[in-house]
């Protein structure tokens, strides 16, 4: 299993339409890839898709991407919602305080869970970027993706959305009912939900 993180070796993420190249240069060489994209890192996996040797994608709690063409780090709605948090400057607070004085939000992100461990929490913390909110208008350009067998896992209600257009595609979905942060609150029932989708699929 790979992980690659851009973020260890420079402080701010690189342009959303050069992030798939920055994270190609953190991925050792394979045969053949299943590719797992959580929350906007979905976009990511297709592009890499089609870069890599690539057996499946599964996309968790994150939107699916269009089949081909530019793809933005955010859905508009969202976006809308960040411009309003943005400084005089422009920066964006950290990641984790997006949902301050919206308890409902937070329940279904699980920030408040992730809360009550101070020491989780400020390591969580510590990984996430400084953001200026422009960065989030550029896009990247996805060349078709969608022959490449796909799957998807619904952690939160924020998704519905998503796991919706999964259907529609046909995709395999599985949702563990629980919150955006799944993959770090609940790894073990995320990761049953990953192996669950990879033998639907037939690609292990």
């Amino acid at each position: 299993m790979q992980v690659p993180d851009v973020l260890a070796r420079q402080s701010s993420p690189p342009a959303w339409s050069a992030y798939g190249d920055s994270l190609m240069s953190e991925i050792a060489p394979a045969n053949e890839f299943v590719l797992i994209g959580h929350s906007s890192a979905s976009a990511l996996t297709a592009d890499l898709a089609t870069k890599l040797p690539t057996k499946a994608i599964i996309i968790v709690d994150g939107d699916v991407p269009p089949i081909e063409g530019i793809a933005y780090p955010v859905r508009p709605d969202l976006r809308a919602f960040i411009e309003n948090l943005a400084g005089p400057d422009g920066y964006l607070p950290l990641w984790s305080k997006w949902f301050e004085g919206d308890a409902h939000r937070a329940s279904m992100v699980g920030i408040d869970v992730l809360r009550n461990d101070s020491e989780a929490f400020a390591q969580f913390e510590s990984g996430l970027p400084k953001m200026h909110v422009d960065w989030f208008d550029e896009g990247a350009d996805l060349a078709k993706w969608d022959h490449i067998p796909a799957g998807y896992i619904q952690t939160s209600k924020l998704y519905d959305h998503a796991a919706g257009e999964a259907r529609r595609r046909d995709w395999p979905v599985i949702n563990t009912k629980g919150t955006h942060l799944d993959p770090t609150l609940r790894p073990a029932e995320t990761a049953r939900a990953i192996a669950e989708i990879t033998r639907i699929l037939e690609i292990i």
